[in-house]
């Protein structure tokens, strides 16, 4: 392990095995005044003892590591001595996505790819986007992770919050998120039964690329079929689509999908917003739109005209979010039905969307 001057506004540790890639992205750090690399670990074990010593700001995570990889080694800073960790990775083999997103599920922030080679036309482009989401990233309040078995999540009590009269009639669920949105959606989606009688649509702010690899990741533990939306594709009830990279997912008259190229909503395509939109317009009372963890505001104003329209609107709460942007602008709107935690958003969906003679059941 190497150390550096810790005298700097954003004091980040760099986990890289490769010394060629470790040498360059510390350079293009370093070349940001507002960021200061003060140490580099070469493995898992080192990643560790330099996070517990040096108690950087933010950490960059290579995944494949000597050693204590890079899921094991963030299972351990989380645990210690918790810090905003971003993995910082070269093109996926789809093989790795498993990996991949039990880091996310570990406590990583967000996934975002190596820059380019120095001297390629994308480089600098590549290097800002990194310094940029690095920055932000670096402001997230993280909490430590105890990890309990994926049983005792199962045997917490359920809460059962009020349907709504319009519960039989929702057809298709929209699920927006961003930072901290990958375990949390792979909770949900894992929790949701296979008879479910609504489509889910799905955006979740990603770094391009990773999309696909999410995509098999969700698959490994659902129910439901999960794979990504086509332009002009039906949707049907039982179904995960996921906003493909650089796509809008948006509903279409006939109830059918539509992949847009518009200009970026909110900074961002896929957004939030273009998906919560289009189903105000085209499925009001037959929709529920979902807002979870993620930094910003896109999808807040627009789940506030799904609610307008008819829909059932649901946000997740302050204490379970990794970031409370998205949330919170739409609460701040007036844009929620429903604020509630992970539990009682399983519960709800499962309930709007069971088949008629389940909800008459239950009701």
């Amino acid at each position: 392990m190497k150390t550096g001057n810790a005298n700097s506004m954003i004091r980040v540790l760099v986990v890289e095995d490769s010394k060629t890639v470790q040498k360059a992205l510390v350079a293009a750090l370093e070349a940001d005044p507002e960021l200061r690399v003060v140490g580099t670990a070469d493995s898992g074990e080192e990643a560790v003892e330099a996070a517990g010593t040096l108690r950087p700001d933010l950490i960059t995570m290579d995944i494949n590591l000597p050693g204590m990889d890079g899921f094991q080694a963030t299972r351990a800073i989380m645990s210690n001595c918790p810090t905003p960790i971003v993995v910082v990775t070269g093109k996926l083999d789809p093989r790795d996505s498993d990996t991949l997103f039990r880091v996310m599920q570990a406590g990583a922030l967000m996934v975002l790819g190596k820059p380019t080679a120095p001297g390629t036309p994308e480089h600098a482009e590549s290097v800002a986007r990194l310094v940029h989401h690095l920055k932000l990233m670096s402001e997230i309040k993280v909490v430590r992770r105890s990890f309990p078995e994926a049983r005792a999540l199962a045997a917490l009590p359920a809460a059962r919050p009020a349907v709504p009269g319009n519960a039989g009639q929702v057809k298709v669920i929209g699920i927006g998120a961003s930072t901290g949105g990958p375990p949390l959606l792979q909770r949900i989606l894992s929790s949701l039964p296979e008879d479910l009688n609504a489509a889910v649509l799905l955006v979740q702010h990603m770094a391009e690329g990773f999309t696909e690899n999410f995509v098999a990741w969700l698959k490994h533990s659902s129910r439901l079929p999960i794979s990504l939306a086509q332009d002009g594709m039906p949707i049907e009830p039982g179904q995960v689509l996921v906003a493909p990279d650089g796509h809008h997912l948006e509903v279409a008259p006939g109830n059918r999908v539509a992949l847009s190229l518009a200009p970026p909503d909110n900074g961002l395509r896929p957004s939030v917003a273009a998906l919560f939109r289009s189903l105000a317009r085209y499925c009001g009372r037959q929709s529920a739109g979902v807002l979870l963890t993620g930094m910003g505001s896109d999808g807040a104003k627009e789940l506030k005209l799904l609610r307008q329209a008819g829909g059932i609107t649901i946000v997740q709460n302050r204490e379970s979010s990794v970031v409370f942007g998205m949330p919170g602008e739409a609460i701040r709107l007036d844009a929620a039905s429903y604020v509630l935690p992970p539990e009682e958003i399983i519960e709800l969906l499962t309930r709007l969307a069971a088949p008629a003679p389940a909800l008459l059941s239950r009701s």
